[in-house]
């Protein structure tokens, strides 16, 4: 009993440590360049000509991870995807993630086909997984943002979530196989291309092992997504470094002159994944482009008077037309604790003690549009499916 127990847990520990946090795979590369690599796992198939088709004609390459037998029964299809210039790596012999628990079935399974690259089905970890990668000379690939197109859902939801979480540097998992990835990819492909990205192969990617720091980070990016859904989030612009989401609410405080409490407001949140890599120089830039595009959403929205945010960084918002105003004990101690978490999760340090507090940031409505005048008429991003 004691023995199973113990074979459980760390069976359990494994899979949490390398494939929910994914500690040391090769997850995503720079978050300074707006490369991109998408993957399809569990080809070939009847559907990867389609694919082909559709990367070539926008010019797109892209990495296939093939299952051994699949591959075996079409050689002909591997051949068409590495004569497209696309990257092959491995998927394992087979797709049946249980058998996998049994270490001498799992050897097999990753010795029999030569690869740079490992990415195991469904990303299911042992605790020999590992190790026989090291032993085999493979890296193990993952993900930072799943396509979700195994899932019943309109290709179109599918494309917008896709734009709205997709970051520099993101590894991207699809599948090649179900039918509503190729619309999938018919919707986001010419949006993704025309907001400034780049897909490449994970080669010219060139993903970094993520470190403890870096696999929180991955492993905390859905608790971001349910807050966003649940809040009604939206992103400001979906650029690879448009730095804001929105959050529209009655303005928590603390009063403001002719800015009440429960005053319409947008709450701003920082994109911190897009800009953890930025320079100083860098940063402001984008900042500058953001809040541009925050003023077409309040240009939009008339009830909307400020936009705001809580944190140690308020008092360098200046150089943004931003104002500043204490707050009260509690909620100064909450936000300060929450920032210096966030810098230290993002930017791998601690604020100096000497600008730790937190205080309130603000811009009205009219000093906002004042300052950053939209320069088209103002209108959310359109939808992947729509006109």
């Amino acid at each position: 009993m004691e023995l199973a127990l113990g074979l459980v847990l760390l069976y359990g520990l494994s899979d949490l440590l390398f494939r929910f946090l994914g500690l040391g795979a090769y997850a995503h590369g720079s978050r300074r360049e707006a490369k991109v690599a998408l993957t399809f796992d569990d080809g070939p198939s009847e559907r990867t000509e389609a694919l082909l088709a559709l990367l070539r004609r926008h010019g797109v390459k892209a990495t296939f991870f093939l299952t051994g037998e699949r591959a075996k029964r079409h050689p002909e299809w591997v051949e068409a995807i590495r004569r497209e210039g696309h990257q092959v790596e491995d998927h394992g012999a087979f797709h049946r993630a249980l058998a996998l628990f049994l270490p001498w079935v799992e050897w097999r399974h990753m010795a029999q086909t030569p690869a740079r690259y490992y990415r195991p089905p469904h990303g299911l970890h042992t605790p020999f997984t590992r190790l026989f990668a090291r032993a085999l000379g493979k890296r193990v690939a993952l993900w930072d943002l799943e396509s979700k197109d195994w899932l019943p859902l309109p290709p179109e939801a599918l494309a917008e979530r896709l734009l709205y979480y997709l970051r520099p540097g993101s590894i991207v998992l699809l599948h090649d196989g179900p039918e509503r990835t190729l619309r999938l990819l018919e919707l986001a492909l010419p949006h993704m291309l025309a907001l400034g990205y780049r897909p490449v192969t994970l080669d010219e990617l060139n993903p970094l092992p993520l470190t403890p720091r870096r696999a929180l980070i991955r492993g905390l990016q859905g608790f971001e997504e349910r807050y966003n859904r649940r809040h009604r989030v939206e992103r400001a612009g979906l650029g690879p470094f448009d730095l804001f989401r929105l959050e529209k609410k009655p303005f928590p405080g603390p009063s403001l002159p002719g800015l009440p409490t429960g005053t319409p407001a947008f709450e701003l949140h920082l994109e911190s994944q897009r800009a953890m890599e930025l320079s100083p120089l860098e940063a402001i830039r984008h900042v500058r482009e953001s809040l541009k595009k925050v003023a077409q959403w309040v240009a939009q929205d008339p009830e909307v008077r400020l936009v705001y945010g809580y944190s140690y960084l308020a008092p360098g918002g200046r150089r943004f037309g931003f104002q500043t105003a204490p707050l009260p004990f509690w909620p100064r101690l909450v936000a300060s604790l929450a920032s210096a978490w966030f810098y230290w999760l993002y930017r791998g340090e601690l604020p100096k003690r000497d600008s730790f507090w937190a205080s309130l940031a603000y811009l009205t409505r009219e000093e906002l549009l004042r300052r950053y005048p939209p320069s088209t008429p103002a209108s959310p991003p359109p939808a992947p499916g729509g006109p």
